[in-house]
C-alpha cells in the first residue's frame, strides 16, 4: 500500500511538471510572437562610413602628404599635447572624428601652418 501511495505521488508530480513546463513553453511563444510585430530595429551608425579615422585615413581623407599632416598632426611638448586639429587619443594612438574634422576645415579656411 505504501509502495503504491509512492508510485501515485511520482506520477502526479510527474505531470504537474509536464503540465507546468508546457504553460510556461506556450507563454513564452506568445509572448515572442507578440513582440515580434512591436520591434523596430534602430540603425546607430546610418552612415556606411566610419566616424574616426586613424592618421592615415585622415591623410586620405584630407588628400595631403605626410609632410603636410605632420604640420597639422598633435605634438606633445613638455607633457602637453597641443594640437592644430580635433582629435581622440584611445590608448597610445590618436583618432579623428570626421564631424569636427569637417567643423575644423571649416572654421580654418585660409590658415597657414606652419
Amino acid at each position: 500500500m505504501k509502495q503504491r501511495s509512492t508510485n501515485i505521488s511520482l506520477i502526479s508530480l510527474g505531470v504537474c511538471i509536464l503540465t507546468g513546463a508546457w504553460m510556461i513553453s506556450n507563454a513564452l511563444q506568445k509572448s515572442d510572437s507578440h513582440n515580434t510585430d512591436d520591434q523596430v530595429t534602430v540603425n546607430m551608425n546610418s552612415t556606411e562610413e566610419p566616424q574616426l579615422l586613424s592618421s592615415m585615413e585622415l591623410q586620405k581623407y584630407l588628400g595631403i602628404s605626410d609632410e603636410e599632416l605632420g604640420k597639422i598632426y598633435p605634438k606633445t611638448e613638455d607633457g602637453v599635447v597641443t594640437s592644430n586639429i580635433p582629435y581622440i587619443k584611445i590608448g597610445y594612438e590618436y583618432y579623428f572624428p570626421v564631424k569636427a574634422i569637417d567643423r575644423w576645415l571649416e572654421e580654418t579656411e585660409g590658415k597657414t601652418f606652419q
